[in-house]
């Protein structure tokens, strides 16, 4: 069992995965596009520190024990088939992209195995730490900005071969800090301002992908809200709503990027045909389902989409839809087997939705808005904020289990009360 006197450091190691990149946005490291991005090195050394920890914790044979032996089953499955096709594949990236992608299993194991022994209260400051950081982030681009401006105008940043590809983590922060703003009672400046760092630089950068997700995940937040009746303080959600609009101005306002901000490229959407609306998903959507239809069964690997022998030289890395990228990757047979290990998880998610809305608001939130960006873009391509949609599912699965087994704590208190002649006055009580 984990003790308590350790856990802080476990839950540092966890708010490292979404510090790691930061230090790297702030210098001028900005290679050629490859397939290993500059935040893959750090974050997975992050995720492979906190896998230890925990380890050494519990005992690397006692790491899957909060597991059903099913569980224990597909995701052992899932580690060899991962393993298997990645260093099979005609596709060179594959083999340098599969270690990455076998941590964030081993992380979620960790997860699990550290949250089983958490406070799912203690564990809160998980999203004060991920609003923190999206700040940083913003702050951070600033500095960049200063100081490379025309790499910025070129739709380059440093550690990020787009300019919007920090709208991947900016847009499930934003959600976040809008909730933790709207639901908490105490007086709390930070998420608002985290919320208002995040939005600006989204709108101002032109991510209307990052932009629609946030939307939708707040939404899905507040039809969850209403489903199971909380309370929310409407003069704060009136003050999210002021600082969102303030913030389309002022991106209409700042000077002008080679592209414009979200609020323009979304008048002009009304006059653009598909193709232009889409920004070439079409074509790659296109790309992708020719390559998944000529190796439908096993996949290609964690593959870097420009390197699939059939499509050598595609500009794109990845196929910009969660659906295709998971098919082209892993074929049907790891599809299934990773839909299989989620929905082994899925009844505890379920209870936590069910049981618990108020710690379970913001994992969803996050969740949400993470899968609905990846339908139109690439944000579980990177192992950054993959990282982050392993915390938000493992966060859920921790409040279900919780939930769950003080449930048959309390059943099995009622039993041996009613076997005593229904004394419930033990002193046991605490």
């Amino acid at each position: 069992m984990l003790k308590k006197d350790n856990s802080p450091l476990q839950l540092i190691l966890l708010c490292a995965v979404v510090m790691s990149s930061l230090p790297l946005l702030a210098f001028g490291l900005n290679p050629e596009p490859g397939p290993v991005e500059i935040m893959q090195v750090p974050t997975t050394v992050a995720q492979i520190a906190f896998i230890f920890a925990v380890a050494l914790q519990v005992g690397f044979s006692n790491l899957f024990a909060p597991m059903t032996g099913i569980q224990r089953s597909l995701i052992g499955t899932l580690v060899l088939y991962v393993l298997f096709v990645s260093y099979t594949s005609s596709v060179p990236s594959s083999a340098i992209l599969a270690p990455s992608w076998v941590v964030h299993i081993f992380f979620f194991v960790a997860l699990v195995s550290y949250f089983s022994h958490a406070d799912p209260g203690q564990t809160e400051i998980i999203w004060t730490v991920l609003g923190v950081t999206a700040l940083l982030h913003v702050c951070a681009f600033l500095f960049a900005w200063g100081v490379w401006p025309e790499e910025i105008r070129q739709r380059r940043l440093p550690a990020f071969d787009n300019i919007r590809h920090l709208g991947y983590f900016l847009a499930p922060a934003a959600a976040m800090a809008a909730l933790q703003f709207v639901v908490r009672r105490d007086k709390v400046l930070c998420p608002l301002l985290c919320f208002a760092a995040a939005v600006l630089y989204i709108l101002y950068t032109g991510s209307r992908g990052g932009a629609v997700a946030v939307a939708a995940g707040l939404t899905v937040a507040g039809v969850f809200m209403a489903w199971h009746r909380q309370q929310v303080q409407l003069s704060r959600v009136v003050t999210v709503v002021a600082v969102t609009c303030i913030a389309i101005v002022i991106s209409e306002l700042l000077p002008s990027l080679p592209w414009k901000p979200v609020f323009g490229r979304g008048v002009d959407a009304i006059s653009q045909t598909g193709t232009q609306m889409l920004s070439g998903r079409r074509e790659v959507w296109t790309f992708a389902a020719i390559a998944i239809e000529q190796n439908w069964l096993w996949g290609y690997g964690p593959a870097f989409m420009g390197q699939i022998p059939e499509y050598q030289g595609l500009p794109y890395r990845h196929p910009h839809n969660i659906g295709l990228q998971v098919l082209l990757h892993w074929g049907v047979i790891g599809t299934m087997l990773i839909l299989g290990a989620v929905m082994s998880f899925i009844p505890n998610v379920m209870r936590a939705l069910r049981k618990q809305p108020a710690l379970a608001l913001v994992p969803l939130s996050l969740i949400a808005t993470m899968c609905i960006h990846a339908i139109v873009d690439g944000g579980l391509f990177y192992p950054f904020s993959t990282a982050i949609a392993i915390i938000a599912f493992a966060r859920l699965e921790l409040i279900g289990r919780h939930h769950r087994q003080n449930d048959v704590g309390q059943s099995e208190t009622e039993m041996s009360q009613s076997a005593s002649g229904g004394c419930s006055d033990t002193g046991w009580h605490s």
